[in-house]
């Protein structure tokens, strides 16, 4: 599914395979560069409305800043079961691009680098990409200041 997207849109962007990227802290140490890990978490807001928050891997998502940005009355992190459901990854292998039909924010550090290594499909994977091919690739994102 993440290769075809890849293929089709015509990206730089390269899946490699590594033991465990099921957190960005494991995918830190794979990569030996906190710096360079994006990571895509997935909300449900109080409208039922999901979201797809791209963040560096050693930050945390401020839900207050993220309610405000959304005017809702509070948002939660998706269960790994919804996870699958709506984006078609599992938890630890969630992608920043081939998730159609969902808000993105991306937090403004990401896009303040030109590549970053982040969810390759699967916990197995890791995938390295342009911010610029995110921002291109994806309908409905937004940059805001979204961290802790």
């Amino acid at each position: 599914m993440l290769d075809d997207f890849i293929k089709v849109n015509r990206l730089s962007a390269t899946i490699f395979p590594c033991d465990d990227a099921h957190t960005a802290a494991k995918a830190m140490k794979f990569t030996g560069d906190e710096e360079a890990v994006a990571k895509s978490i997935v909300l449900i807001d109080s409208n039922q409305s999901p979201l797809l928050v791209i963040m560096l891997g050693k930050d945390r998502a401020d839900f207050a800043k993220i309610k405000k940005i959304l005017g809702v009355a509070d948002v939660r992190l998706c269960q790994p079961k919804e996870v699958i459901e709506i984006t078609g990854y599992e938890i630890g292998g969630v992608p920043p691009i081939s998730i159609y039909g969902i808000k993105t924010i991306m937090d403004k550090a990401v896009s303040e680098k030109d590549e970053v290594v982040c969810g390759g499909g699967d916990p197995r994977h890791l995938m390295k990409i342009k911010v610029l091919e995110i921002m291109e690739c994806v309908e409905d994102i937004s940059l805001e200041d979204i961290r802790k």
